[in-house]
């Protein structure tokens, strides 16, 4: 085999691996330097000195696609605000404010590097792999969570609560250890799966079309037992985003279900119920009824971020550097909590660390992607035109699970997203 060929395969296998480690989820952090990695933090660098290898000796074509500009404009912001807010760091959060940036650079040039690979793809071969990898990932997922909850219902009996994980109960959380981000993560992806189904079916690949109708069908039951509101609204939205666009069948057959599921399970009317009680209470519709603890805990949460906001609303505290503010202000959390680092709502955590320019910066790939998605899957049959709508519904389902779950900045969910951007930003 020639260099050239080693290269390009080492990229492509990488690219993979990244994305089948975060099957792995919480299972295994290594320490390099003191700080938790997760595997596929330890492997998206190795993957953009391979990646950078490749580009030096055997493609020297600089590719950024609309999203890449927007998303370099992104990260230009972050770095500038970090410089900005320099004299608010003592040595200590100066560092790690640096490395939560430079991970979330990491990650971002995901997004970068799938985009020059897709425009260099031969065939379309590097493109289904990684849609291949994505579904078979999340269907690895589900299937670790029904382990996972016939055999370890309780965090208590694995005592993780000692390490800051909360003791879910009779709950699916398979190895990322929490019921909204994996719940999140599998509503971003049935919208995706359905996609690629309903092309194979309409091109009459029935055995294909079934397969995958069978994987949603899965990955649909795990959403369900993770008992998460937010998954639950991820999923009503972006799976009603798909089928309003693509089938109104679907749609129906999806309501269906959706009333089938809410009658069968009592802690499903429970927890559905208590959500409206809590909103209700929080506009100020039913004050006599209090918020459930989970509802209080994210107001609480909200409250807080906007708090630093109020303080520093145009240049935020510096990113990575949540917690610190937050005890500077006063307010008080735990370093060691796992949810530590932001708010409960992705767009108030960039807001107040990297204040109102950031936001904005981040808003405009939203913007950008949902323009391109639109245009390139609008009343179009061809796989990408299914799979950009997948994509499309997916990421809909998520800026409405980013307001009570700070999953957008989550490293295993991150994989995902800037792997989906590159897809939707391909030619």
């Amino acid at each position: 085999m020639s260099q050239k060929k080693f290269l390009q395969k080492s990229v492509h296998a990488l690219f993979t691996l990244v994305i089948v480690a975060t099957v792995l989820g919480e299972l295994k952090r290594f320490s390099v330097a003191g700080i938790d990695l997760l595997p596929s933090d330890l492997l998206i660098p190795v993957l953009l000195v391979v990646w950078g290898m490749d580009k030096v000796q055997n493609d020297r074509t600089l590719r950024i696609g609309k999203i890449g500009m927007s998303i370099v404009v992104f990260l230009f912001t972050m770095l500038t605000v970090y410089v900005l807010n320099f004299l608010r760091f003592d040595t200590g959060q100066l560092l790690s404010g640096f490395a939560n940036l430079g991970r979330l650079g990491l990650y971002a040039f995901l997004s970068l590097i799938g985009f020059d690979l897709l425009q260099r793809d031969e065939g379309n071969r590097f493109r289904n792999l990684l849609v291949g990898t994505m579904i078979s990932s999340a269907l690895l997922v589900s299937i670790l969570g029904f382990f996972q909850l016939k055999y370890f219902p309780s965090f208590f009996d694995l005592e993780l609560y000692l390490e800051g994980w909360d003791p879910h109960i009779g709950r699916l959380l398979s190895t990322w250890f929490d019921p909204n981000f994996v719940g999140g993560f599998l509503a971003f992806m049935l919208p995706v799966i359905l996609g690629v189904s309903l092309y194979y079916f309409h091109r009459q690949k029935t055995k294909k079309s079934l397969v995958l109708g069978a994987i949603a069908f899965i990955v649909l039951v795990a959403i369900y037992l993770t008992f998460s509101r937010s998954a639950y609204l991820a999923l009503i939205l972006g799976m009603g985003t798909f089928t309003l666009i693509k089938s109104r069948k679907l749609l129906v057959a999806f309501v269906m279900l959706m009333v089938l599921g809410f009658s069968f399970s009592e802690r499903v009317q429970e927890r559905t119920l208590g959500a409206v009680d809590s909103a209700k209470n929080l506009v100020g519709l039913n004050e006599q009824k209090p918020m459930d603890a989970t509802s209080q805990f994210r107001v609480d949460s909200w409250m807080i971020a906007l708090e630093l906001i109020k303080e520093n609303p145009i240049m935020g505290v510096g990113y990575g550097r949540y917690a610190q503010a937050v005890n500077e202000q006063g307010m008080g959390i735990g370093l060691e909590v796992h949810s530590s680092t932001g708010s409960d709502s992705s767009l108030l955590t960039i807001w107040a660390q990297a204040g109102l320019v950031g936001l904005i910066s981040y808003l405009a790939i939203v913007f950008v992607a949902a323009v391109i998605a639109i245009k390139r899957s609008w009343k179009k049959n061809d796989f990408n035109a299914y799979l950009i709508l997948g994509l499309l519904s997916g990421f809909a389902g998520m800026m409405i699970h980013s307001f009570f779950v700070n999953s957008l900045l989550f490293a295993l969910m991150m994989v995902y997203l800037w792997v989906g951007l590159a897809l939707i930003d391909e030619k």
